[in-house]
C-alpha cells in the first residue's frame, strides 16, 4: 500500500466476529473501530455485505473518507490466495464460503487498494511491528480462538510458503486418526484446543450427565446443536468456571492446553524460534490453557530446539489482527 497517507483500514475476519479499525500506520494506534457478528450460516453474499458494512462503519466512526486512507487490509481465518485477493475456504464458516472475492468486493465499494492475508499472518505482522514480536528475528505466533491459527517469522520476514499457506499450526496432526477437524481431516490440533473443540467436548460431557457450573453460566450449552456456533460458551465464562473450581472445565482446559503444547513442541522442533507468541480469546481469558501449553511444549520439545526459546502472550490483544492488516 502507498506510504504517503498515514491511515489505513484493517479488518480482522474471524469465525464469530468482524472487527474493522482505522489505524495510524506510524504508531499502530487504533483511531476508531466497528464490530459485526459473523456466522457459520452466512451465505457468500452475506459475508461480503458484512465486510463492506464493518469497513463503512469504521470509517464513519473515524470521520474519515475512503480517499483519505492508504488502503484496506483484511486478515481472514482460513486459506487465502493473496495475489488474487480471494478467500479459498475456512473450516469455521459455511462450507459454501469458498473462492470469496473479498479484495474485489471492497475495492469496488471503496475505490482503494485492498490486500488479503491469513488472519494470524497479519496478527503476527502487527505483533512484529508494535507488540510481542518487536525486535525479534525468529518467532512463531499461535492464536487460539474459534480455531487455532499460526504464523512464522524467520530472519525478520513472514514465511508465506509456496502458496501463501505456511504456518498452519492448527492443522498439525497431534493424534493420528483422532477427532474430526472442521477442515475434514482427523487428529488436527484445532480439533483439540480451539474454543470450538472445547465447546464440543463440554457439550458431550454435559449431555452424558457430568455435573458442572456451566449449567448455570451457559445454560444453553447442553441443548446446543451437535456442531455449535463456536461462541456457545465464551472464553471468559470458562475462566469463571475455573476460578470457581469446576472440575469438568478444569479437566477440559487441561486437555486443550496439553494438546496445544504437543503442537507447539512440533513447531519448535521444526523451526527453532527465539520466541513463541500466544494470543487469541482462549489464551487471553484462560490462563490455565496458556500455562499447561507452555509446560508441555517445554517437556516435549527437543532440548536443543527449545533452549533459549521464550514464551509470551500477544501484546496487542484484539487489535493485533486489525493493526497487522492495516500494515499490508
Amino acid at each position: 500500500m502507498a506510504k504517503a497517507r498515514t491511515y489505513a483500514l484493517g479488518i480482522d475476519f474471524g469465525g464469530t466476529k468482524l472487527l474493522g479499525a482505522v489505524v495510524d500506520l506510524s504508531s499502530g494506534k487504533v483511531l476508531a473501530e466497528a464490530k459485526k457478528r459473523s456466522s457459520s450460516s452466512d451465505s457468500p453474499k452475506a459475508v461480503l455485505d458484512r465486510l463492506n458494512a464493518v469497513a463503512e462503519a469504521a470509517l464513519e466512526a473515524a470521520k474519515i473518507k475512503p480517499k483519505q486512507i492508504a488502503g484496506i487490509g483484511v486478515g481472514a481465518a482460513g486459506q487465502v490466495d493473496a495475489e488474487a485477493g480471494v478467500l479459498l475456504g475456512t473450516p469455521n464458516l459455511s462450507q459454501a464460503v469458498i473462492n470469496l472475492p473479498i479484495a474485489e468486493s471492497l475495492n469496488k465499494t471503496f475505490g482503494v487498494p485492498v490486500a488479503l492475508r491469513n488472519d494470524v499472518q497479519v496478527a503476527a505482522a502487527g505483533e512484529q511491528a508494535f507488540g510481542a514480536g518487536k525486535g525479534v528475528d525468529n518467532f512463531i505466533c499461535c492464536f487460539v480462538g474459534t480455531g487455532v491459527g499460526g504464523a512464522v517469522v524467520q530472519h525478520g520476514k513472514l514465511v508465506s510458503g509456496a502458496s501463501g499457506s505456511a504456518g498452519e499450526i492448527g492443522h498439525l496432526i497431534v493424534a493420528a486418526g483422532g477427532r474430526l477437524c472442521g477442515c475434514g481431516g482427523r487428529g488436527h490440533l484445532e480439533a483439540y484446543s480451539s474454543r470450538t473443540a472445547i465447546t464440543l467436548s463440554l457439550m458431550g460431557d454435559l449431555k452424558r450427565g457430568r455435573a458442572s457450573i456451566l449449567t448455570e453460566l451457559a445454560p444453553d450449552l447442553s441443548t446446543a446443536a451437535m456442531w455449535p456456533e463456536s461462541g456457545a460458551v465464551r472464553s471468559g465464562v470458562l475462566q469463571t468456571a475455573v476460578e470457581r473450581g469446576d472440575q469438568l472445565v478444569i479437566e477440559t482446559l487441561n486437555e486443550a492446553g496439553r494438546y496445544l503444547g504437543y503442537g507447539l513442541a512440533s513447531a519448535i522442533n521444526l523451526l527453532n524460534p527465539q520466541r513463541v507468541v500466544l494470543g487469541g480469546g482462549v489464551i487471553e481469558s484462560c490462563g490455565l490453557v496458556y500455562d499447561v501449553a507452555v509446560e508441555y511444549a517445554r517437556r516435549e520439545a527437543l532440548a536443543a530446539a527449545i533452549t533459549g526459546t521464550e514464551f509470551t502472550r500477544a501484546q496487542l490483544g484484539d487489535y493485533a489482527g486489525v493493526v497487522g492488516a492495516a500494515l499490508l
